[in-house]
């Protein structure tokens, strides 16, 4: 394989990889664990969480 197709095949593969990071990013995000009412969360991270938010 020459190294201009190395390039280019490279430079699609980055640009796939970038284009997904941007619309992962700002995609609209559902209630899940990004919440806070996770429940994978222990109540103790729970406890914690609440005293360092005042």
């Amino acid at each position: 394989m020459t190294p201009e197709v190395q390039s280019i095949l490279a430079l699609v593969a980055v640009g796939i990889a970038a284009v997904w990071l941007v619309r992962r990013a700002f995609r609209k995000k559902s209630g899940g664990c990004g919440g806070g009412d996770c429940g994978a969360v222990s109540p103790e991270v729970k406890k914690l969480q609440v005293k360092l938010k005042l």
